[in-house]
């Protein structure tokens, strides 16, 4: 990685979804999304907004935050997310780096997730569990 104060680990998970990217693109915006796991999404998408995450997990309730850094429709949605379960200093440096990209194909739209800066190689499992998790049920395959 070229920036010194991100971590080393990350995580990628993709599907195919046998759906137009416009589709996909549509369902990945929707504030209550069923493939977000539960997770209520608030923000309005530009760059430089805050985004807010807030839900269930594991029996508690979480309130998750970070920014949109970029959004091409329907292609990428790219945003910063920071957990206060993580028991880390709220500071850039510690915020997961977070892109979404759709790429079309002959029979639908191929969906990657990239999570960098992660914390740990744990957290790291974890988060492409929870990913892979998320993007069969965007897939309908839940």
């Amino acid at each position: 990685m070229s920036d010194p104060t991100l971590t080393d680990h990350s995580t990628t998970a993709e599907i195919h979804v046998a759906r137009p990217p416009q589709v996909v693109w549509a369902e990945l915006m929707h504030p209550s999304a069923r493939w977000m796991l539960g997770m209520n999404v608030e923000t309005d998408f530009m760059p430089g907004s805050p985004v807010t995450f807030e839900g269930h997990y594991m029996g508690r309730e979480f309130a998750d935050w970070g920014t949109v850094v970029a959004v091409e429709r329907p292609r990428l949605l790219h945003f910063t997310h920071f957990s206060p379960t993580m028991g880390l200093p709220d500071v850039p440096e510690n915020y997961h780096d977070i892109a979404i990209t759709l790429e079309p194909d002959d029979s639908g739209t191929r969906v990657r997730v990239v999570e960098r800066n992660i914390e740990t190689a744990d957290r790291a499992e974890r988060a492409h569990a929870l990913w892979t998790k998320a993007l069969a049920t965007l897939a309908g395959h839940d």
